[in-house]
């Protein structure tokens, strides 16, 4: 390819991704011979980056660098000791275009510290920055407790002792954690570089949180919400479960199951859920909606209409109910009924127009003889009402 030529996106990271795998398998097959002449070696991947992708966005290119370095560390023969990670830091930031910027450097080089073992100096390289991603401050923690349980096997388990100095630094960091509330997902390269330590170490953690400090609420959401993106349902079920039964009247983690519930076709946990938010919050309109939402799902008429009359008693704005009702007709693909809603919408309510224009021509597809069409348009119609319905009664998701 020619050096001034433009690449699309889609190609361009296309072609990025196909560079790096083949960079990898030579990482992977030549580890001894990149060791001895690191500089050689960055060299090569900025010319061929320069040369291949000379508009390359400046993150992307950075992100490129972490990879490769994370990759040469982790590379069979690659052999681990401080003075060499040093070295291949200095090489990969010189190579970067933020070069001012270790810190990715030291948290994935911290990474492999841990894998060896070697948790003094990964806590080092790992330093204050757990509070920009809660997942580094369980790396350190983890690290304590890994120094912990190694001094308890020196000294001889069948003592009982008092917990160690590591272990108290451990409880220390998670507390730290629980106060500051840092985020989960700032440090996109843990995402792209996650290993299977990586991912053990972040339960392992919040095993011991909830061990720990059963009454801090901070370690359940944040592993709800790690489970949730991972898609690890079994893990967010069980966080669920202690969550719910720990903190009964707590709404974010009923809103949550009965979301888990919905997403499994729990018609009856979903309803159960439901009750107890309707017990725990009487003057909510957040669990009738829920009701309302279920009764859409499962077709149920009389359902339908009773949570709508709760509804109405509970205040829920007029043209919200009315807009329900448009759902109702519309999903059960009552025609008629649905465009004379529709045009009473618009008559009333004239600051929804541009939105009754989207629901609208969704509803005509679902209302057209193509039965593929039909559903997905369904589909695309309930959640954007959904998404609509919670923003007006202000509810936000963990």
């Amino acid at each position: 390819m020619a050096k001034n030529e433009r690449l699309t996106d889609a190609i361009k990271y296309e072609k990025i991704d196909v560079l790096k795998k083949d960079l990898f398998a030579y990482i992977d097959k030549n580890s001894n011979k990149i060791n001895l002449n690191l500089p050689v070696f960055y060299g090569h991947i900025i010319s061929t980056l320069d040369n291949a992708f000379p508009d390359l966005d400046n993150n992307v290119y950075d992100e490129f660098i972490d990879s490769v370095t994370f990759r040469v560390l982790n590379a069979p023969d690659t052999k681990i000791d401080l003075d060499y990670v040093e070295r291949l830091i200095s090489n990969a930031a010189r190579s970067k275009r933020k070069s001012s910027n270790k810190v990715t450097l030291r948290i994935l080089s911290a990474i492999k510290l841990m894998e060896n073992k070697d948790y003094l100096n990964a806590v080092e390289y790992l330093s204050d920055n757990w509070k920009y991603d809660a997942r580094v401050g369980y790396y350190i923690a983890y690290c304590y407790l890994m120094l912990s349980e190694i001094e308890k096997q020196n000294i001889g388990s069948d003592r009982d002792i008092r917990p160690s100095r590591y272990e108290l630094a451990a409880r220390e960091q998670l507390l730290e954690l629980a106060r500051v509330r840092p985020p989960i997902y700032r440090f996109k390269f843990l995402d792209n570089n996650e290993t299977p330590l990586m991912e053990s170490v972040f339960w392992i953690m919040t095993t011991k949180s909830l061990e720990w400090f059963p009454s801090e609420r901070w370690f359940l959401r944040t592993g709800i919400k790690k489970a949730k993106k991972d898609g690890n349902v079994s893990k967010r079920k069980e966080l669920l479960k202690f969550a719910v039964e720990r903190f009964y009247n707590d709404l974010d983690f009923l809103r949550e199951s009965y979301n888990q519930a919905v997403e499994q076709r729990d018609g009856m946990g979903a309803s159960g859920v439901v009750k107890q938010m309707m017990q725990q919050y009487p003057n909510n309109l957040e669990p009738i909606y829920y009701g309302i939402k279920l009764s859409l799902l499962s077709n149920s008429i009389e359902s339908y209409f009773n949570f709508r009359d709760q509804a109405k008693e509970k205040d829920m704005p007029q043209y919200l109910i009315q807009l329900l009702d448009y759902a109702y007709y519309t999903i059960h693909d009552n025609k008629n009924e649905a465009e004379i809603t529709l045009r009473d919408l618009k008559k009333r309510y004239k600051s929804l127009y541009f939105y009754m224009i989207t629901l609208e021509y969704l509803a005509n597809d679902i209302f057209s003889d193509d039965e593929k069409k039909a559903k997905h348009a369904k589909m695309i119609f309930f959640d954007s009402l959904n998404e609509y319905v919670l923003h007006v009664i202000k509810v936000h998701e963990i």
